[in-house]
């Protein structure tokens, strides 16, 4: 078996940033023995590694804006919490509003937004260039912007959570994909790999775009879908300062921030089929160039110097999924965060642990369990998805 444990407390079956988290906040509450399989060679190797590194709490709906905001309080902790480099840079999020519809909509949500807490401002045309000198805002109506909000490092913080969780307990299996559940009726009682076979009264489902496979081994139906998503980096640039903004075009859909002395723009195309190809459509630039200059003109000097694509794991209503399902004992998802899962990841690490530990989480995270899709109560879909 290759040094496989012949049992664990818990399994979790992914080790990207969620995996990961979950594995560290479980090792912090005394759960010693965690096992995490992998099937990619190093943590973080999948969809985690293609993360454009956003962290923003500005959503539509007030769960979401609850988990980033505990996400963030998390992260502002995270350096010496995990003996790191900071991993967090508060540049903030400026969405731009070009149509009478979004601008009202946005202005409501930063209502909602501030009424939990979180500073949202809205600003005028004028405000966001004020932000952003660069901005062409002649067809804008106004901005919101939130300083809580900014970027991180995907892969620092996945490393980190590795390096703690193993600190604390867990075993992390690379290049060990699992391969099947045990059942004993409607109870999971084991994991099946590529190595062996590890009894477990819990299996955490933190497959990425892969749940819905894991979660088929125990006849669950988890409605993820794989979907292509695009990020292009440009050489140095002015104005990739380090206090620039996130911005997001909520005309365009293009959104871009510095990143290594030049920009990334990324782009969700509305048209893209839902699919395991990681390939970069290259084609697609035209349309994400066009609006970013638009929008920036010191964009047109830019000369592109790399692009990739990554997966997001979405749900028909863009929330994630999250808690046990109830047609299977001993299953835990922690699946479908629709491009959010690493600004998520310190929230839905601690809440998970605390669901398996205490029996429930600290923040009621009933509307997003699986049942929802059953046609029962669950969270309103969420909109502001990038």
């Amino acid at each position: 078996m290759s040094g496989l444990p012949a049992s664990a407390p818990v399994v979790i079956i992914g080790a990207g940033c969620i995996g990961t988290s979950i594995a560290y906040e479980l090792g912090r509450r005394g759960v010693k023995g965690v096992v995490v399989v992998e099937k990619e060679p190093f943590a973080g190797a999948g969809s985690t590694s293609k993360a454009a590194g956003g962290i923003r709490a500005q959503f539509s709906t007030p769960l979401n804006v609850r988990l980033s905001m505990l996400s963030i309080a998390r992260f502002k902790e995270f350096a010496g919490e995990m003996d790191t480099d900071p991993v967090y840079f508060p540049v903030g999020y400026l969405f731009l509003l070009a149509d009478p519809e979004s601008w009202a909509t946005f202005q409501k949500q930063a209502d909602m937004q501030r009424s939990l807490g979180l500073p949202t401002q809205t600003l005028t045309a004028a405000g966001a260039k004020a932000l952003v000198p660069e901005l062409n805002v002649e067809d804008l109506l106004g901005a919101t912007f939130c300083l809580e909000d900014g970027l991180g490092n995907p892969h620092e913080v996945t490393q980190s959570y590795v390096a703690q969780a193993r600190r604390l307990g867990a075993v992390l299996r690379f290049g060990e994909p699992a391969t099947g559940l045990v059942m004993e009726g409607s109870r999971v009682t084991g994991v099946r790999t590529s190595c062996g076979t590890v009894s477990t009264p819990v299996v955490v489902n933190a497959a990425g775009p892969h749940a819905r496979e894991v979660g088929s081994w125990a006849g669950v139906d988890v409605p993820v879908k794989p979907v292509r998503r695009h990020c292009f980096t440009t050489e140095p640039l002015p104005m990739a300062r380090e206090d620039l903004p996130m911005i997001v075009d909520m005309k365009s859909g293009v959104y871009m921030h510095r990143e290594s002395g030049g920009m990334l723009l990324g782009y969700a195309n509305p048209e893209e089929p839902e699919g395991f190809d990681l390939s970069v459509n290259w084609d697609l630039l035209d349309r994400i160039v066009e609006p970013a200059v638009h929008r920036v003109p010191p964009l047109e000097e830019a000369e592109v110097s790399n692009g990739w694509a990554g997966l997001y794991e979405t749900t028909p209503d863009h929330n994630s999924i999250l808690g046990p399902p109830q047609a299977v004992e001993g299953l835990m998802l922690a699946n479908g965060f629709s491009g959010h899962g690493f600004m998520h990841a310190p929230a839905v690490g601690q809440l998970i642990a605390e669901w398996i530990v205490d029996g429930k989480p600290s923040l009621d995270l009933s509307p997003l369990r699986l049942e929802r899709f059953a046609g029962r109560a669950g969270a309103q879909g969420e909109a502001n998805v990038i």
